[in-house]
């Protein structure tokens, strides 16, 4: 009888355990043995796709910033009343993270503390969020001194949010996500951008996450 040979573990795996133990442990818990272990098979599939552990972390980190995206894309070409509409999509995104994940984010924070490499990715990271709320706040309405100062407000409430666990369903979350816009984004601004169109045709939203 042919021995049917067992498939290989697929190169993902090993970089949603890493993702996984990233997460519950920190990175110490990131080892080629307890990653083996988690998976259930021996450290050797390990070497078929990583030179090392280091390759292993490369890939982790390049998963982080492929997949845990804060924001959505920003057209800056949107009129006011657009960039309210991303605004909000992006607001109910983050309460839902669709797209992004808040434990995954923390623990690359945390990981970064003691890594230039994943330091250097967090900071290349927060420049790029930051400049694209800055835009927004541009669109909105806001000079750009101003504009830059509720992007940092902006940003830097959110990542807080997460890093000191606050506790609240998606479902509460969303209650009083329109206060938080209000204050963060500027009641005056919102209502004006608003005003300039009265309803949200299906082709505006289209047009927001093309």
């Amino acid at each position: 009888m042919k021995q049917v040979r067992k498939p290989k573990t697929p190169v993902s795996t090993w970089i949603d355990e890493a993702r996984a133990a990233l997460i519950e442990e920190g990175i110490g818990g990131v080892k080629v043995d307890r990653l083996a272990a988690r998976i259930g098979v021996t450290r050797g599939g390990f070497y078929h796709y990583f030179e090392d552990r280091e390759a292993l972390l490369a890939a982790l980190l390049a998963r982080w910033e492929e997949t845990c995206k804060f924001l959505p894309p920003l057209d800056p070409d949107l009129s006011p009343s657009e960039a309210v509409d991303w605004i909000e999509m992006a607001a109910t995104r983050m309460v839902e993270e669709r797209g992004y994940d808040s434990r995954f984010d923390m623990a690359v924070r945390e990981w970064a503390r003691s890594d230039e490499r994943a330091a250097a990715a967090v900071n290349a990271s927060d420049e790029e969020r930051i400049a694209t709320l800055q835009r927004f706040f541009e669109l909105l309405g806001h000079p750009a001194d101003e504009a830059i100062i509720r992007a940092n407000t902006f940003y830097f409430h959110q990542i807080g949010y997460y890093a000191i666990g606050v506790k609240g369903t998606p479902a509460e979350r969303l209650q009083t996500a329109g206060t938080y816009l209000k204050i963060l984004c500027g009641q005056r601004a919102l209502e004006a951008a608003r005003a300039q169109s009265p309803s949200t045709s299906e082709e505006r939203r289209v047009r927001l996450i093309a």
